[in-house]
């Protein structure tokens, strides 16, 4: 099935889904999420393809995309994942065409410690310098602080929402993933660090 144009135009479902396995396989493999964690979404017009609900990030078919409305709800809507809020809220308000959400295990430690997280390696400074923790102290829940999450991505690479997850934005899916592995890589680093010193 064609995909309107616009965002990653001229793709089909089948095209997306190596795009989808690839970077599921990826945050799998290095950690980054459980069986059932994380989604994925890119946008096409004003389409938004999505991981379904309960999908399985690294072990992803193409039953588990789910194409559906940015801005209206459709038959699809009900099947895609609980944090389809938040990535319309992201393709709303930001002109990127890819998210990665997934539960990098370090970035989400670092999240109950401060409500900014600042790398301190090189490649997180240069690329990620400032990293803001969304709803710090407050419980998370699906689609929650989806208005929040989408303002700091206008400005920030990516955010870490508190005890949960990163949601990281890029034209692509492997710009978004090669984000969030940058912004774990460096929370490697700063909690080794702390580690260290206390």
């Amino acid at each position: 099935m064609p995909l309107p144009p616009g965002g990653y135009s001229g793709e089909t479902m089948s095209d997306f889904l190596t795009h989808f396995q690839t970077v599921g396989s990826n945050l799998y493999t290095r950690n980054m999420l459980s069986m059932h964690g994380g989604n994925l979404s890119v946008k096409s017009g004003d389409k938004i393809c999505i991981t379904r609900s309960g999908s399985q990030l690294g072990y992803l078919s193409e039953s588990d995309l789910v194409l559906t409305g940015i801005d209206k709800e459709d038959d699809n809507t009900k099947l895609a994942s609980s944090e389809l809020a938040i990535h319309r809220a992201i393709y709303q308000n930001t002109p990127f065409t890819a998210i990665v959400h997934a539960h990098p295990i370090h970035a989400t430690v670092m999240s109950t410690l401060t409500e900014k997280i600042v790398p301190a390696d090189e490649g997180g400074l240069l690329f990620i310098p400032e990293v803001p923790v969304i709803g710090f102290n407050v419980r998370p829940g699906p689609g929650k602080f989806a208005a929040e999450i989408s303002q700091a991505l206008t400005t920030h690479a990516v955010v870490v929402v508190y005890r949960h997850g990163s949601f990281a934005r890029g034209m692509t899916l492997d710009e978004a993933f090669a984000i969030t592995e940058l912004l774990e890589i460096s929370c490697q680093m700063l909690y080794m660090e702390k580690l260290l010193t206390h």
